[in-house]
């Protein structure tokens, strides 16, 4: 049901946006976007494509090809197209790691970690740059202490809920500590590898920050100029309610999202929109044919 909603709000978001801006102006700005920052954007989208293809060799229990595995990465590109929530392409992920020699539940430990290990460098950036953009006077960003305050409330009565009621505890036993249990022997393997980490770890920041680069030479080929601290914090932003909405691609919620974190940022209306679709074209639509293309590939040699 949350999810209709988040879907409903983001629709009236755009609508919002759209009937704020005019299309003259919109186009205007398409057409003046400066060549040499459109291609740097093109290049700096290609920085989270080898993050996660680093991440997930550096990971995986099996040795897998980093071309081959470039492939699949570009390949997710169009199974997402068709899938909410990225589901279609860890389904492609996984299909791939089985067709290497891993068994199904050894394959999807190996994503779980991948995207575990991703959340918590993703958390720690996002701290990082939420502290680099509250100090900037020009960002105006500060933390919202009553909502953190809530959350700390939240959190002590959650604990206490599962720490009295049988039933609270046997649901967090199964949803939680199983998975880390399943988990944890394959994740300290790799944890003796301090080189495997290190490439990991690299890979794991390459893709936020790739996509906060982007959005930078975006906004800036449009007449922009926010600082990257707080690009983060809008591409993150937007990646989660991407993930939220039940949307194929994440088609629409995706633009919306970025547009108005834009906004937020200080960027007019038609520039914020702009930049979100250029954003948008390079780091997704652009890909669709070649992930086409490099889907059939994977399947006409059995990677998958």
């Amino acid at each position: 049901m949350w999810r209709v909603a988040l879907l409903v709000a983001t629709v009236v978001a755009v609508v919002v946006l759209a009937r704020r801006l005019e299309a003259a102006d919109l186009a205007q700005r398409l057409r003046t976007a400066e060549p040499a920052w459109l291609l740097a954007a093109a290049a700096c989208s290609l920085l989270p494509l080898y993050g996660n293809v680093a991440s997930m060799t550096a990971l995986s229990p099996v040795r897998i090809p980093v071309g081959r595995t470039t492939v699949l990465w570009l390949a997710t590109s169009f199974v997402n197209l068709v899938t909410p929530s990225s589901t279609g392409g860890v389904a492609l992920t996984v299909r791939y790691l089985q067709q290497r020699g891993l068994p199904l539940v050894v394959a999807a430990t190996t994503i779980g970690i991948v995207q575990s290990t991703s959340f918590v460098v993703t958390g720690l950036l996002v701290a990082g740059c939420l502290v680099v953009a509250g100090r900037d006077p020009d960002t105006a960003v500060t933390l919202p202490w009553p909502v953190l305050g809530g959350a700390v409330v939240v959190a002590g009565v959650a604990f206490l809920v599962v720490r009295w009621w049988p039933r609270a505890r046997r649901f967090v036993a199964t949803a939680v500590v199983d998975p880390v249990r399943a988990e944890w022997p394959a994740l300290r393997r790799v944890l003796t590898h301090p080189l495997r980490v290190l490439v990991a770890l690299l890979g794991h920041l390459a893709v936020p920050l790739g996509f906060a680069a982007t959005l930078a030479c975006c906004a800036r080929a449009v007449g922009g100029d926010p600082p990257l601290a707080l690009l983060v914090l809008v591409v993150v932003g937007s990646s989660a309610v991407t993930a939220a909405v039940p949307v194929p691609g994440g088609i629409g919620a995706s633009e919306a999202a970025l547009a108005a974190g834009l906004a937020a940022a200080g960027l007019p209306g038609e520039a914020a929109l702009s930049a979100a679709l250029l954003h948008r074209a390079l780091t997704f639509w652009v890909r669709v044919p070649f992930a086409w293309v490099a889907l059939l590939r994977l399947r006409r040699q059995g990677a998958v």
